[in-house]
């Protein structure tokens, strides 16, 4: 039974380290072209690029779509009343991200106690810790991942809004957004 539990721990614990990483690449972008995307959209359209940073959930995209927002609200062309709008509003909408994998972040950990847990049991016992020793080189792995994609998308929230918010105030400035109703 209590080999049993090692080996139901550490799957266990995989299974959750595997959610974690599923939901960190759901979410994953690649700055230089997302940026591009996001500018090219701008120069377009703002309308446009507030329906694209809708799509993006738990990525740069959703704080620069509560930008937009709040941006549109203020009816003005003024540069420095669209920024201090839109900057505090950016930030705002910078916590669900954070939250989103702090969420995922507190899986991974979950997950990587559970298989540091099993190989405990597997060794305490003297039962054969191959499995258990392959299952946690792969939850080394994953986490290490999982720890290097979160520091990008921390990086890429930085630099969405030292890069990306400047040219979303400019394009009220210019008057790409189009007003309905």
């Amino acid at each position: 039974m209590k080999v049993f539990l090692s080996y139901a721990l550490s799957l266990g614990g995989l299974a959750f380290v595997i959610a974690a990483v599923i939901g960190a690449t759901m979410v994953n972008l690649s700055y230089p072209s997302a940026r591009m995307r996001m500018l090219n959209m701008l120069a377009q359209s703002l309308n446009k690029a507030e329906i694209m940073c809708r799509t993006q959930k738990g990525t740069f995209f959703e704080p620069l779509g509560a930008a937009i927002k709040i941006g549109a609200m203020c009816q003005t062309t003024d540069v420095a009343i669209l920024a201090s709008a839109t900057r505090p509003s950016y930030d705002a909408g910078c916590m669900p991200v954070t939250m989103h994998w702090k969420t995922l972040f507190g899986r991974g950990k979950k997950g990587v106690v559970l298989v540091a847990a099993g190989l405990a049991l597997a060794i305490g016992f003297k039962t054969s810790p191959i499995l258990h020793v392959i299952v946690a080189v792969l939850t080394a792995i994953a986490a290490g991942w999982f720890l290097f994609t979160r520091a990008e998308n921390e990086r890429q929230l930085m630099l969405a809004r030292a890069d990306i918010l400047p040219a979303v105030d400019q394009a009220f400035a210019e008057g790409r957004y189009t007003r309905y109703g």
